[in-house]
């Protein structure tokens, strides 16, 4: 429309038509072969591979695991203690397991059943070279128990039905009888725990259901009081001959502060002759501490001298590194008491 409102001429785009023509499949043609890809994978040679090759055939490293081994008492266990300390222990004490936890142990042409048992407590294995210095090499949690060495206490143990019948109920000691008992505490069965936990639920459900909800505030404290009310009828007498007996001891106490308050004048005409004698005193307390100070700095001299004969007898560079560091901590405690004592001595 034009601006009067007449209908003017309006050009309309002319609409452009594509056309896409879609030619049939042509198949081979007759007499003419189709081509083929063919792909071919070589293995590259590596260099590395070799290596790989060596790291695959490495055998896996050793696991070094210890084992208690407790014997009855007898010619046995003396027999085997006494192969233990000459280090020679013969060919024929050999151990062989039937399974994971039975097995036999046999020395001097004598076979004995062994039963591996677990600890109930880990326990850890030490060496010494020295006897004085101690390392730790292993963990210990289990036993090898040689038949009639305390196979007694693993009968309660398997009685039950939940019970292990490989968890030994002891430790090596006395002490530790009955350790897996009264140390750890006792599993609850699931039936358990989930009747608590219904009841929590329960209880949890009734309270918010509640409508009106009251807090009782109790005093335990009150309640002991009323406890102890019941017994008080029974030592009123003896408490009335208590009171009396402390209001006498009351008046001896007054008589005597009165005394005392008599013998102050005294004491004080006393002081003077009390701090010459104070002044003798701290001179033969100066002299004793000289003496004290000098028997330990001959001390501390013989223990340098102990050490270092202990440096020169060292079988490893471990302890010979820890012997000179004892005998710089020796010789720096030496220079200071050496220095106190001058000071003493002026």
């Amino acid at each position: 429309m034009d601006i009067d409102g007449n209908p003017g001429n309006i050009d309309h785009p002319t609409p452009t038509t594509v056309k896409v023509k879609v030619g049939k499949k042509r198949g081979p043609r007759p007499g003419k072969r189709e081509k083929k890809l063919k792909i071919k994978l070589t293995a590259k040679e590596n260099s590395n591979s070799m290596a790989v090759s060596e790291d695959e055939e490495e055998p896996e490293p050793t696991i070094e695991e210890h084992l208690i081994l407790r014997l009855p008492e007898g010619q046995l266990c003396e027999k085997l203690h006494e192969y233990v300390k000459k280090r020679e222990i013969p060919e024929d004490v050999k151990l062989n397991f039937k399974d994971n936890r039975r097995g036999y142990f046999s020395i001097d042409g004598e076979r004995h059943e062994v039963t591996l048992v677990d600890l109930p407590t880990i326990i850890e294995s030490q060496k010494t070279l020295d006897k004085k210095q101690f390392y730790k090499i292993a963990d210990i949690s289990q036993m090898l128990v040689v038949d009639g060495a305390s196979m007694e206490p693993l009968a309660p143990q398997t009685q039950g039905r939940n019970h292990e019948p490989f968890m030994y109920p002891h430790g090596l000691t006395p002490p530790m009888k009955w350790a897996r008992k009264r140390r750890f505490r006792k599993k609850l069965s699931k039936r358990a725990i989930e009747e608590v936990e219904k009841e929590v639920e329960r209880l949890l459900e009734e309270d918010a259901a509640a409508e009106n909800v009251i807090y009782d505030v109790v005093d335990c404290r009150e309640e002991e009081m009323e406890s102890d009310g019941g017994t008080q009828g029974l030592i009123s007498d003896e408490d009335s001959e208590s009171d009396a007996e402390l209001e006498a001891a009351i008046d001896r106490d007054l008589e005597e502060l009165d005394e005392e308050a008599d013998d102050e004048d005294d004491d004080d005409e006393d002081d003077d002759e009390d701090e010459d004698s104070d002044d003798e005193d701290e001179e033969t307390g100066q002299t004793g501490e000289i003496e004290q100070k000098q028997q330990e700095i001959i001390e501390i001299k013989q223990a340098i001298e102990r050490k270092n004969r202990d440096l020169l007898t060292a079988p490893n560079a471990i302890l010979k590194k820890r012997f000179e560091i004892t005998i710089e901590n020796l010789k720096k405690e030496l220079t200071l008491k050496e220095a106190h004592l001058k000071e003493l001595m002026k």
